[in-house]
């Protein structure tokens, strides 16, 4: 039941002591978040992960860690953990959102978000969902497919860049109505190009669709996973 669900135990990095000390006061009485730990930075953040046992992360992006010296931090953090990270401050812009994807986040929160938004966006990264705008959506989408054709080879089945887009995007377990709304599409159009794919590549389903493009395009695995739902990654 609703009322049931753990809190979720987040694990706040930031330089600023009274935004720490703010976010602690706003997650003191709430039922749906708890603060596991607080670091000054992402050099701190190795033993506090350690003993926090942190759902997710959240990662202070604004003032001096925004920009390149933020998506550094972010980077670092990421290799340094696989805890879901939500980075905080950044513009809801597709160039940034694109820049913070590939660098590993599971979330952002802007300027504009209240309390309340911050916690689903914990949340919803806690269960692998992506909340975004539309125009960042696409955004994401459009650079999967740059990605793909980056990752195209001389050889082996020719899939065209919309075709490699879907494998992109069924790989990620969407259904082919998801797939016609974040390209603006006809779903009977996905269908057709679903049809070819699986023609082209001689296989008999999604899954050994995905494992053939693998093989051939993604030997190194695809840069950006997208989640299923709305408006969501």
């Amino acid at each position: 039941m609703e009322e049931d669900r753990q809190p979720i135990r987040v694990a706040v990095i930031s330089p600023v002591r009274v935004y720490v000390q703010g976010l602690a006061h706003l997650m003191a009485p709430a039922p749906d978040v708890t603060l596991a730990g607080t670091a000054s930075g992402v050099d701190d953040a190795a033993d506090l992960l350690e003993r926090a046992r942190a759902d997710v992360i959240l990662l202070d992006m604004t003032g001096d860690m925004a920009g390149e010296r933020g998506l550094a931090a972010l980077h670092r953090l990421t290799d340094l953990t696989a805890v879901p990270r939500v980075v905080l401050g950044i513009p809801d812009r597709p160039a940034e959102v694109v820049a913070c994807a590939e660098a590993g986040i599971a979330g952002y929160v802007t300027n504009n978000h209240d309390f309340a938004d911050l916690v689903e966006i914990l949340r919803s990264a806690t269960r692998g969902e992506f909340a975004c705008q539309a125009g960042v959506a696409a955004g994401l989408v459009s650079r999967l497919a740059a990605l793909a054709r980056e990752r195209r080879p001389t050889a082996g089945p020719s899939l065209t860049s919309r075709e490699l887009e879907i494998v992109a995007l069924i790989e990620s377990g969407c259904s082919n109505k998801e797939i016609a709304r974040l390209l603006h599409i006809q779903l009977t159009t996905v269908k057709n190009h679903v049809h070819n794919i699986l023609e082209k590549l001689g296989v008999r389903g999604r899954d050994e669709a995905v494992a053939a493009v693998r093989r051939h395009y993604w030997s190194d695995g695809p840069a950006l996973h997208l989640v299923a739902g709305s408006g969501r990654f």
